[in-house]
This record gives C-alpha cells, sequence and structure tokens, in this order.
C-alpha cells in the first residue's frame, strides 16, 4: 500500500506511529538519500527504485517508514508508482514554452543588485538576506544554461531572504568559473555598482537576458526553508544573461507558490 498525499499529511500531524519523531525523520533521511540519486543521475528516469523489502534492509527502517518516504517522493513528482511493476522515476516534464512579451532594447535602469526584486506591500516590513558564496559542480540544468559541461565547477553567489520574519525567496547565481576565478565574485560581501557592472568590466558587457518561468515541487532544502506542508509548490525564474557570445550567468529566483505573485510591467504604467 503506497500513502497518498492526505494520508502522508495526517500522519505528520498526529505525529505519525509516535516512535516519536524518530520514524519522520528516518523517512525524511530515506527520501533525501533517494533523491540525491535522482538529482545525480545515479537513478536515471525510468530507472526502477529498490523494492519495499531492498529499502527495509538498506535502511534499517519499518515497511511504513519506506512507504512514507516514497510517497513524499510521488507528492514532490520525482517518482510513479506501477501497480505489480514497482516504483520507476519520473520522466522530467518537457514544458511549453509561452513567450510573454519581447522587448529588444537592453533595459536601461537596471537595479546594480538584480538579487533584489522590488517587492510591493511591505514598507513597513524589515527585509534580511544572507549570503553565501562557493564553488560547486554545475548540475545538469545549471551546465544547459551556462552551456557548459554537467559537472564543471562554477561559482555560486547565494541569497536567502526573508520579509518581516517570513521567508519568501531563495536565489543562487551561477557563474562560469573562466570568468568569476580571482575576481570579487568568489569574495563573500556584496559587489560594489552588482555583477552586471563587475561583468562588463571585465570585458564581458551583458546584453540581454531570458527569462524562463515554472513551477515544481519543492526538493528538502526549499521545503525546510520557506516551511510547507505537503502540496505546495514553489515557483522558478531562471533569469540567463548573455554576451553576443555566451551565457555569462544565470540567477535561480525560487519562491514559495502560495506566499508571492509575479508581475511583469510593460510601457508606462501609471504608478500605483
Amino acid at each position: 500500500m503506497t500513502l497518498g498525499p492526505r494520508e502522508l499529511k495526517a500522519w505528520e500531524a498526529s505525529g505519525g506511529d509516535r516512535e516519536d519523531d524518530v520514524a519522520q525523520a528516518k523517512y525524511q533521511e530515506i527520501a533525501d538519500r533517494l533523491r540525491d540519486e535522482i538529482d545525480t543521475g545515479e537513478l536515471r528516469p525510468g530507472d526502477r527504485l529498490p523494492s519495499e523489502p531492498d529499502l527495509v534492509k538498506s535502511f534499517d527502517a519499518s515497511r511504513n517508514t519506506v512507504r512514507l518516504a516514497i510517497a513524499l517522493l510521488t507528492n514532490q513528482g520525482l517518482v510513479v508508482t506501477r501497480q505489480g511493476l514497482g516504483t520507476f522515476v519520473n520522466e522530467p516534464a518537457v514544458p511549453f514554452t509561452a513567450l510573454l512579451s519581447r522587448v529588444r532594447a537592453q533595459p536601461s535602469g537596471q537595479s546594480p543588485a538584480p538579487i533584489h526584486p522590488q517587492v510591493s506591500n511591505v514598507d513597513v516590513e524589515e527585509e534580511t538576506s544572507r549570503l553565501m558564496v562557493e564553488k560547486a559542480p554545475a548540475s545538469p540544468s545549471v551546465a544547459e544554461k551556462l552551456e557548459i559541461r554537467s559537472g564543471e565547477l562554477v561559482v555560486v553567489r547565494r541569497r536567502n531572504g526573508s520579509i518581516g520574519g517570513v521567508p519568501w525567496m531563495m536565489m543562487a547565481s551561477y557563474f562560469p568559473l573562466d570568468l568569476a576565478e580571482g575576481t570579487a565574485l568568489e569574495q563573500a560581501g556584496d559587489i560594489p555598482g552588482g555583477s552586471i557592472k563587475l561583468l562588463a568590466e571585465l570585458g564581458y558587457t551583458q546584453l540581454g537576458f531570458i527569462d524562463e518561468i515554472g513551477a515544481r515541487m519543492p526538493n528538502a532544502r526549499e521545503f525546510a526553508f520557506f516551511g510547507l506542508s505537503s502540496g505546495t509548490p514553489v515557483i522558478i525564474v531562471n533569469r540567463t544573461a548573455y554576451t553576443n557570445e555566451r551565457p555569462i550567468r544565470l540567477t535561480r529566483y525560487i519562491y514559495r507558490g502560495d506566499r508571492v505573485r509575479l508581475t511583469h510591467e510593460v510601457g508606462g504604467v501609471p504608478a500605483r
């Protein structure tokens, strides 16, 4: 038997089997391990997950705990259970692209720090954020946007934002290592004038960018940061910036789907 979203949520709310929080932590651990194997390609689309008895043995867990882990991955759209056959890694959805607008001119009034979208109705609320900088291998999705090989090192600048104590945005900007190495992009702290200005000074003038907006179920880190319950999606905005020759930056914004509305203003819209 596989637990559905309602059963999983009810179990979480009630404290589960009340082998206290141990079972809950265990099923999340199992789900995280399997999710990591899917993210890294160790488990590929169409691959069959280990059977319930195998997972019970591998993780020294109860069958019910394993079922909860599979239910969590199912709710996140990562796996699908086929009656009598087992549980398989889902084929990633190939989205249609709907072009809402195309502006040929480079925006003249770009913020020097594009990591901070403008937020309405928060005049009295304090916005806080934390910046982290690291080198990391490019995931397949990052590598595709930056037109590099999967696993190549990139410089990543991460910032998580909260408004009035409410988490609202996770942001990560990815820079090819050959552009960023030895520059202020590798250093912790804000960049005077922003990364667009710095890249231009390094000879990589941004001529434009593409925004791609989509939604999916959250991974474990997003689930924890936003304090989500089962069934709440996140909104993803991928902004890829280009020179004439190549992509130079990917900025990925992640928003809690039930707390954020994205707007796009074009032309002479009166101030409101």
